[in-house]
């Protein structure tokens, strides 16, 4: 339609003008494309080249406005006025994300016609220029308004973006190192149902992470069946949190042990957060220490170790059925000739061929009974619930006895040797705790030997002597009074040094100055002030020593490091007011806790577990230090020794004595430093006499020692004499 009014000589021109533009201006655009979007000079440089390019392009449309103007022919102007308007209204859309760019095209394509209407001064004219000046301006406020809202979604878009990038990285991070980490990881739903699972559980399990995000707790729990996880699931939901001791069941069929942590979490309905540590070698570190150690390994009975804990126990039971009990204790006649005639190979089998005759024998006694094996040729029998009357647990007593006898007496068969051998049995009865343990195996030794003097091949009774022993234990505690009183006791003390000789402290062990007897070993004392209840102010008595002793410790450079231990009863430990009486003792002395450390069993430790971790935190936070004492011939729990805040074991010394001539010994050993060292515990041997002995736990990775062969219990004086 323009044509009709515009002569070709300028419609052609101008057209080629517009076409080269737009071409320059896509060259423009494509050179921008491939450039480096980090080049913030580029950037600028193609930027200001865009708005040049804009700003001539509107020119050059808007100069339609004057070479094409028709003077005096409305209908061509507005056809031409509409035109550029629609080319304006174009550029708000098209440039909106540059606010500058939009308003020179707008202006730059509406402003030469808006002259030329205006030069052509009629009414006409002024009133289209007015009406294109008002556009203009809404073109513009709606310029700013698009790019507005175009610059709020770009950067709200580029924060969604940002925030994705950075959740997907946070995700690839968590996934890394629950991947990376030494134990499985469990997402669980309140169902029990596996949301998401590691790499380390799936190696740990042998299934892929695919097959266990399909399974269900219980498929894996060996221990509890479906209906008892899912009550432990909400018990955990109620609680918080959990830590327990589990077994699973690899894809194999296989059972490892796993210690578990599950804390529960209230997203999307309830969750659980898992962590799972496989303890199977632990666990079979701690069987084969317990074995070890209460085991015999020829027989496979129970040692004396274990035997005086089931003495200990059945004691107990004793006093509280009212019930009496026996120990049994043979010995096999003319052994000693057996070895030395056809070897210690033909005493072996001799042993373990009695072992299982009595194991049998036993087991069809309708009394209960346990055997044992002390060592050597010597086995003992211990029997419980016998009746409460003294003459008929006697003739129980005697009707297991001479069963024993009569399976034992038939020949037995060593290799191509048959050997017919008989035993002596030596019985003592026992009730309620009116004898030790220790007493009543040394009563059934004595009617043992008894047995043998009276010609071997037979069984004897131990005659108690009752008022005897009655006597002396009253005396012995009333004595026990007067030495509190009149301070009595003294604390001597046996250096503890390292694999270079240096000292590190010593163990304060009190001893008795009676002053008729002379000196007396705790032996004597200390388990009937456990019975007595004396054990409490004894034991305080040392502890402010002790502590006193280090204040006078810490005034010299020689000894100022120096750490002092003593051993606590159970009796004191659980007293109600323990931690606070050892905090008032370390205040009123004046001394560093750290160099105080307090020497518990392990047989004290789990008469209340929790009462035991909250006394240790407590002491433990002001910096008081412990050992575990006689490590090794207790029933310790792996579970529980992790969460007590121990610093140090002490291999005990029964372990020590034989340690070069007997390889269990040495295996037990091994297995303790091995165990200390991955709990980060430090280890010291009490009991070293010997060279052989320290070099050998040298060898085995043990710094630091306890022994005569380093020095014996000593007297303060004396000690420091020695340290010079």
């Amino acid at each position: 339609m323009q044509r009709e009014v515009t002569p070709s000589s300028v419609m052609l021109p101008w057209l080629s003008l517009v076409i080269v533009l737009a071409l320059v201006r896509a060259a423009l655009n494509i050179a921008y494309t491939h450039s480096p979007a980090e080049d913030y000079s580029a950037n600028t440089a193609h930027l200001f080249r865009f708005r040049a390019g804009i700003l001539i392009a509107g020119l050059a449309w808007g100069s339609a406005g004057v070479v094409m103007f028709p003077a005096n022919d409305p209908q061509h102007q507005l056809f031409l006025i509409f035109m550029l308007a629609g080319l304006s209204a174009g550029s708000v859309i098209s440039y909106s994300a540059d606010l500058f760019s939009a308003i020179i095209y707008s202006v730059s394509v509406i402003t030469p016609i808006l002259i030329r209407l205006l030069i052509a001064g009629d009414s006409f004219s002024l009133a289209m220029s007015m009406a294109i000046l008002l556009y203009l301006g809404f073109m513009i406020v709606n310029s700013r308004q698009n790019y507005l809202s175009l610059y709020e979604n770009i950067v709200l878009r580029l924060e969604a973006i940002e925030f994705e990038q950075t959740v997907r990285v946070k995700n690839e991070w968590h996934h890394a190192i629950l991947d990376g980490t030494m134990d499985g990881y469990w997402l669980v739903n309140m169902q029990g149902n596996l949301l998401e699972v590691n790499k380390t559980y799936s190696l740990m399990s042998g299934y892929s992470m695919q097959e266990l995000l399909t399974m269900h707790i219980s498929d894996l729990e060996v221990v509890e069946s479906a209906e008892e996880t899912a009550a432990h699931l909400q018990k955990i939901m109620e609680t918080g949190e959990d830590r327990y001791e589990s077994k699973h069941r690899r894809k194999d069929g296989s059972i490892f042990d796993v210690e578990i942590s599950a804390r529960y979490r209230f997203i999307e309905g309830g969750q659980m957060v898992v962590f799972l540590q496989d303890i199977t070698e632990q666990k079979q570190a701690v069987d084969e220490i317990e074995h070890l150690a209460f085991y015999d390994p020829l027989t496979r009975l129970p040692n004396r170790r274990l035997l005086l804990d089931h003495i200990k126990r059945a004691l107990a039971a004793s006093s509280r059925a009212g019930r009496d009990g026996a120990l049994l204790f043979l010995d096999l006649d003319h052994f000693k000739t057996l070895n030395d005639t056809l070897g210690h190979a033909f005493g072996d089998m001799l042993l373990q061929q009695v072992a299982d005759r009595l194991t049998a024998c036993l087991r069809e006694n309708d009394t209960i009974a346990r055997l044992a094996r002390l060592g050597g040729d010597e086995f003992v029998v211990m029997l419980e619930d016998l009746s409460n009357h003294p003459l008929d647990a006697v003739s129980q007593a005697e009707v297991v006895a001479e069963k024993i006898h009569s399976c034992l007496s038939r020949p037995y068969q060593l290799a191509t040797h048959e050997y017919k051998g008989t035993v002596s049995i030596g019985v003592a009865l026992f009730s309620d705790h009116e004898y030790s343990k220790e007493d009543l195996l040394k009563h059934a030794d004595i009617a043992m030997y008894q047995a043998k003097k009276d010609g071997r091949n037979s069984m004897r009774f131990f005659d108690p002597q009752m008022q005897v022993v009655i006597d002396t234990r009253v005396n012995l505690e009333r004595e026990l009074h007067i030495a509190l009183e009149q301070q009595q006791f003294q604390l001597h003390y046996q250096i503890q040094l390292d694999h270079l000789g240096r000292a590190l402290g010593a163990e304060a062990l009190i001893r008795w100055m009676h002053p008729e007897r002379g000196l007396v070993s705790p032996f004597h004392f200390i388990p009937l002030a456990e019975d007595t209840g004396l054990i409490i102010p004894i034991g305080q008595w040392v502890l402010d020593t002790a502590c006193r002793q280090l204040n006078a410790w810490q005034q010299d450079i020689l000894t100022r490091d120096l750490t002092i231990s003593i051993n606590v009863s159970a009796k004191q430990f659980h007293q109600v007011n323990f931690v606070a009486l050892v905090k008032t003792s370390i205040q009123f002395h004046a001394v560093n806790p750290m160099l105080l450390k307090l020497e518990l069993t392990e047989s004290m430790l789990f008469e209340n577990i929790e009462d035991t971790i909250d006394i240790m935190n407590a002491l433990g936070e002001i910096g008081v230090q412990f050992a575990l004492d006689d490590f090794g011939t207790g029933y310790s729990s792996l579970q529980y020794l992790k969460r007590l805040p121990f610093h140090q074991l002490k291999i005990d010394q029964s372990f020590i004595r034989d340690i070069v001539v007997d390889p269990s010994d040495r295996a037990i050993v091994r297995t303790i430093i091995a165990m200390a060292k991955s709990m980060d515990l430090e280890v010291i041997a009490e009991g070293v006499e010997t060279q052989e002995q320290r070099q050998l736990l040298l060898n085995k990775g043990c710094m630091n020692y306890q022994g005569y062969l380093f020095g014996r219990p000593v007297p303060i004086g004396q000690f420091e004499a020695a340290l010079r």
